[in-house]
């Protein structure tokens, strides 16, 4: 009987082009090794506003260094929202609103303490998530960026 083997899980690196905000920036994702110079991400990207969980890229590899995102071959149909809670939220006012999220299977990773990437799944309705958060921006307790 054969074992299917799980995919290698390695760090890959993704810089910010030339021409857009934060160029140059690096950073640093976990992705599973697909061969062929492929890889799927496997957390939320940060820096990048290009791609999300899941979405299939190609890297450029190289003996000893860490692959270098060129291109996305296949999008997951996740999509990304990015949220600062202000200063003077409170955390029980910050794990309500987590909550509500993780309700509607919206899956969070966190960058500070109070920042926070969110992962909207294709078959979740991102128009509500989005408007939640607007609303919660709107009520002066995060800022809200995509």
């Amino acid at each position: 009987m054969s074992m299917k083997r799980e995919p290698k899980l390695v760090k890959i690196l993704y810089i910010v082009p030339d021409g857009e905000e934060g160029a140059g920036e690096e950073e640093m994702l976990w992705a599973h090794t697909l061969g062929k110079q492929l890889y799927e991400l496997q957390n939320i990207p940060f820096s990048s506003f290009d791609l999300n969980v899941e979405d299939i890229v190609r890297c450029d590899e190289r003996l000893f260094a860490m692959p270098i995102i060129r291109e996305v071959v296949k999008r997951s149909g996740n999509q990304t929202l990015r949220v600062i809670f202000k200063t003077e939220t409170s955390d029980d006012i910050c794990v309500d609103i987590m909550r509500e999220l993780k309700q509607r299977n919206i899956f969070s990773e966190k960058v500070t303490h109070k920042q926070f990437m969110f992962n909207i799944p294709p078959e979740s309705d991102f128009s509500w998530v989005r408007d939640f958060l607007k609303e919660k921006e709107n009520e002066d307790i995060l800022w809200l960026y995509e």
